[in-house]
């Protein structure tokens, strides 16, 4: 019906696909200097340095990713066993093989916990070596 019609027209326009566009110009203000990114890379970096000596005490080695908030790691055996293993305990990670066959034989770590989470799986993975 044409009612129906006219009446999303006129919605339409207060929402979408995108952000209203005086959002846009404030996340353009907000975010015109690199402080904030700093920011978010120094708490990237903490996670990530609080996670690594656990896995290479654990004997896991990290296949790459300098440069992401995931940790790519190399474990022995199925990825999905490793990471059942750790969802028992409460760390939750994706199987690589969950991203194909050429991931099988490495879990993801997303470093997007708390820091005090990273800390409690860094104890958790140490524990389970």
């Amino acid at each position: 019906p044409v009612e129906i019609g006219d009446a999303l027209r006129r919605f339409r326009p207060s929402v979408g696909t995108a952000p209203q566009e005086f959002v846009q110009r404030a996340s353009v203000a907000a975010w015109s200097d690199d402080a904030h990114v700093e920011d978010v890379r120094a708490v990237y970096r903490r996670k990530r340095e609080t996670l690594l000596p656990a896995l290479e005490e654990s004997g896991l080695r990290l296949a790459g990713s300098s440069a992401t908030f995931y940790l790519w790691v190399q474990v022995e055996g199925s990825s999905e066993e490793y990471a059942r293993r750790l969802l028992e305990h409460g760390v939750v990670v994706a199987p690589g093989a969950f991203f194909g066959a050429a991931g099988e034989g490495y879990v993801r770590f997303a470093l997007v916990p708390t820091q005090a989470e990273c800390e409690r799986a860094a104890s958790i993975i140490r524990e389970l070596a």
